[in-house]
């Protein structure tokens, strides 16, 4: 039951090709090894943000270091195109590494958003020291190391990217409702959005390719 709703929520963002996936407990993956890769990223920057920045007034991340972290985004671009285009075969290592290069940086520009407090003159940059950087780093490929050599059981593993996956799409739709003031039914209603707006991908999904 529960590996079925996992894989009911991947697959709202993902081919789901079994041999472009990762395995974890002898079970396939409910996303694919780039997109395990991607939510990693987005996972490891996003817990260290919330922990130590959500009560600081923050906003986005410097021009220079924006062009910076840009260039992490490259690898994946590359790769993918690459791929699709025939030019070379992609492996599952190369698609997770170029993942997770590309998924830690979103973070960075979305999450400093969610505040009004971004706008103001005295928000600093989200990035304001190396530690702000290379902590959320070590930990994104350190997860994915741990996942490539499938240390970490099937339902943690799948559990934690589909828990990020439903974040990272109810803080986009959080966006929508930057007018209504009650934090709770915000979230809540950000929540909901997010996971009706998977479930309808998903369908969308299974009718076009059964």
């Amino acid at each position: 039951m529960i590996q079925e709703v996992l894989h009911f929520f991947g697959r709202a963002i993902c081919h789901q090709l079994e041999e472009r996936s990762l395995h974890a407990s002898g079970e396939t993956l409910s996303v694919c090894a780039r997109d395990t890769g991607i939510y990693i990223g987005i996972f490891s920057t996003l817990a260290y943000l919330h922990l130590f920045k959500r009560k600081k007034k923050i906003t986005i991340p410097s021009i220079k270091m924006s062009f910076f972290l840009l260039l992490f985004m490259v690898p994946m671009a590359v790769d993918g195109l690459g791929s699709y285009a025939h030019l070379f075969e992609s492996t599952n290592l190369r698609r997770l590494v170029s993942g997770t290069s590309f998924g830690f940086v979103l973070p960075y520009f979305l999450y400093p958003l969610l505040s009004a407090k971004a706008l103001e003159n005295e928000s600093e940059p989200v990035i304001g020291d190396l530690k702000d950087f290379f902590v959320p780093v070590v930990l994104c490929y350190g997860l994915g190391g741990l996942v490539y050599w499938g240390k970490i059981s099937y339902f943690v593993l799948d559990g934690l990217i589909i828990l990020t996956v439903i974040v990272w799409f109810s803080m986009c739709w959080s966006f929508l409702f930057s007018r209504i003031q009650d934090i709770r039914f915000k979230s809540a209603l950000s929540a909901f959005c997010g996971i009706a707006f998977l479930s309808v991908l998903s369908l969308l999904h299974s009718l076009i390719i059964p």
